[in-house]
C-alpha cells in the first residue's frame, strides 16, 4: 500500500461525509490508496457503511469509546495505516483531484522530505461574515510566509490538517503526544520532534485542499485559544528552546521588550489577563468578546482585526494562566501529562 489517508474525527457527521466524497473524487496513486478513520467517540457513531459507500478507495473506521483528542484519534488510525506514506487530514478538507497523487511524489523527488505540507484554501462559503474575513485573511499571509520558506519550514510554520510523512518516520519518533488531549499545539509538537529526528520540512504550494471550517465563529475560536494556553505549557515543558519559548510566550510578554506597536498591544493584554485575580477572569473575557461584538457593528476592518487578534490573544493567556494555577495548586498535574507511548502495532 502506497498511501494511508489518516482522518481524526469527533462528531464529522456530514463534514466527515463531504471528505470522504471527495477523496473518492481523487487519483489514487501508483500502489493504492486506503483511508483511515478515528472516528473519536462521536455520537452518534461515524456510520462505516456510508462512507465506505460514499467513495471508491478502501475505507475503515476505527472506533474510539473514549474521546481521546486529536493525537489520540490520530495515533488510533496510524497505527491500523499499512501505506508507506501516511497523510494526515482535517475531516472538514476537501482534496484536489491530484492532491493524492501529489503527496506520494512528494516523497520520491530526489532527497525526500520527511514532511509535506500542503495548501490550504479557504472555503468562502464556510468563512463568512467579518470573522471570516480575518480568518481568510490570516491563510494568504501564512501562504505567503510558507512561500518564502518553501523548503526551510520552521517548526512553527507545521500544521498537521494537511501534511505528509513517511509512516516509518512517525512509529519511529512515537506518533503523537497524547498529553496533548485538548486543543493546540499537538502538530508543532510533532514538528519538533520530527526536526529533532533529522527530518526536513517543505511546503508545496500545488498540493491543495479546500478548507471547509466548522470553526470559522469568533466565540469558538477564543474557546479554542483558552484551550491551546493550557497546551502551550505542556509544551514548554517537552522542548526547551528559546525560540519556542518566544513563540509560546507561557513565561509571559514584556510590553518594554517587544519591537512592534502591534506585539507590545499584545504584551499589555497578556499582562493585563495575568494581573487580573483568577475569580474575576471569566468576567474580563466575557467583556472583551462583548467589546468585539459591539466593534463588529461600527469598526472598520483594519482596527477591528487587530481586535480580533488581541481578544483571541487574552483567552490564551487565561488559559496559561488557568493551567499554571492548576499545577501550582495540585503539583501532581504535570504527572498527568507524561509523554505518550507509540502508536500499537497494526492489527
Amino acid at each position: 500500500m502506497e498511501l494511508s489517508v489518516v482522518i481524526p474525527s469527533h462528531d464529522g457527521g456530514p463534514r466527515l461525509e463531504e471528505t470522504v466524497r471527495r477523496l473518492g473524487l481523487a487519483a489514487p496513486p501508483d500502489g493504492g490508496v486506503e483511508i483511515v478513520i478515528a472516528d473519536d467517540a462521536s455520537r452518534p457513531a461515524a456510520d462505516a457503511a456510508a462512507l465506505g459507500g460514499a467513495c471508491a478507495h478502501p475505507l475503515r473506521v476505527v472506533r474510539l469509546e473514549r474521546n481521546r483528542g486529536r493525537a489520540g484519534a490520530c495515533n488510533a488510525a496510524l497505527a491500523r495505516a499499512h501505506g508507506r506514506i501516511v497523510l494526515i487530514l482535517d475531516d472538514d478538507m476537501a482534496v484536489d483531484p491530484q492532491a493524492l497523487r501529489g503527496h506520494t511524489a512528494a516523497h520520491r523527488e530526489g532527497t525526500a522530505p520527511a514532511g509535506v505540507l500542503g495548501r490550504i484554501i479557504p472555503d468562502p462559503a464556510s468563512f463568512g461574515g467579518r470573522y471570516g474575513r480575518f480568518l481568510v485573511r490570516g491563510e494568504g499571509e501564512r501562504r505567503e510566509r510558507l512561500l518564502a520558506a518553501r523548503e526551510g519550514l520552521r517548526i512553527t510554520d507545521l500544521s498537521s490538517a494537511f501534511l505528509s510523512v513517511p509512516r516509518r518516520t512517525l512509529e519511529r519518533i512515537g506518533g503523537f503526544d497524547e498529553a496533548f488531549s485538548r486543543y493546540g499545539f499537538e502538530d508543532l509538537e510533532l514538528a519538533a520532534r520530527l526536526v529533532q529526528a533529522g527530518a526536513r520540512l517543505v511546503y508545496r504550494d500545488d498540493l491543495v485542499a479546500v478548507h471547509r471550517s466548522a470553526h470559522a465563529k469568533f466565540a469558538a475560536a477564543c474557546r479554542r485559544h483558552l484551550e491551546s494556553g493550557a497546551m502551550a505549557v505542556v509544551f514548554a515543558e517537552r522542548h526547551d528552546d528559546p525560540d519556542l519559548a518566544a513563540h509560546l510566550r507561557v513565561t509571559g510578554m514584556d510590553p518594554r521588550a517587544e519591537t512592534t506597536r502591534f506585539r507590545r498591544l499584545l504584551a499589555r493584554a497578556h499582562r493585563l489577563v495575568r494581573h487580573t485575580p483568577a475569580a474575576l477572569r471569566p468576567l474580563l473575557l466575557w467583556k472583551a468578546r462583548l467589546l468585539v461584538r459591539l466593534a463588529e457593528w461600527t469598526l472598520p476592518d483594519r482596527p477591528l482585526f487587530v481586535l480580533y487578534h488581541v481578544v483571541r490573544d487574552m483567552h490564551y493567556a487565561a488559559g496559561i494562566e488557568r493551567e499554571l494555577r492548576a499545577r501550582r495548586k495540585d503539583p501532581a498535574t504535570r504527572e498527568r501529562h507524561p509523554r505518550s507511548a507509540p502508536p500499537s502495532p497494526r492489527e
